[in-house]
């Protein structure tokens, strides 16, 4: 009798030592990072989430959401839209400022890589010299342009290297509405937002690819501001 008690006061110890986990066993992936923002679009206000910029391609009343899930490693955004033109493609991009007054407030396209600057670029040519003159450059000689820092980009400027404006580097969630003018895409990347991206913008066209037009979607017709 001694002995079974004995055993019986032991199991629930080896119960409990077989439930703890080992050093060696894998842990759980840790939970994505989400922030989303819904908006309803309307004419421009002062702190207006959700700007319409052309009513007769996004009319008042249309409703985009646009989430954004991340890892420590990747990121997930997906976007959805009602009340569009039916059956009608639109380009839809991430762009690095909140949304203003016009379309031109939102700021360039989010990049996770930025323009490379070619490695090795010629030299100016050398100005010949010349006689000063009040009225303009020396006469006879040649004027060299001077360098200066590149424009903010803009839709009616895209950014014409594909290798710097592609789905791969940017955030592009074109969508086809639908005959009911609904819509969605969701667009994987293997990187992370830093800094985060602050507004998603529709375009009037869906977004080219070529050689000299790479990223550009026509003109900027609506707007969302996503959070900091």
């Amino acid at each position: 009798m001694h002995r079974v008690t004995t055993l019986m006061l032991l199991l629930p110890v080896a119960l409990a030592g077989g439930c703890t986990p080992s050093a060696g066993g894998a842990q759980p992936a840790p939970s994505p990072r989400v922030t989303s923002a819904t908006g309803t679009f309307a004419a421009y206000t002062p702190g207006a989430t959700a700007v319409t910029y052309d009513q007769g391609l996004v009319p008042a009343g249309a409703v985009a959401t646009v989430s954004i899930a991340q890892t420590s490693s990747d990121s997930r955004v997906w976007f959805t839209v009602a009340g569009l033109l039916p059956n009608r493609g639109y380009g839809v991009h991430l762009h690095t400022n909140p949304c203003g007054a016009t379309g031109e407030a939102a700021g360039p396209h989010y990049r996770h890589r930025h323009q490379q600057v070619a490695p090795n670029p010629p030299s100016p040519p050398t100005v010949a010299p010349g006689p000063v003159t009040p009225s303009g450059p020396a006469q006879g000689s040649k004027v060299t342009p001077q360098a200066s820092a590149a424009p903010a980009a803009s839709a009616s400027v895209p950014a014409a290297n594909p290798s710097d404006a592609n789905p791969q580097n940017e955030v592009w969630l074109d969508v086809t509405t639908r005959p009911d003018g609904r819509g969605s895409a969701v667009a994987t990347h293997p990187w992370t937002f830093d800094p985060p991206p602050r507004s998603l913008v529709i375009h009037a066209a869906p977004t080219k690819t070529g050689p000299s037009d790479a990223g550009d979607a026509g003109a900027r017709v609506a707007c969302l501001t996503l959070p900091a």
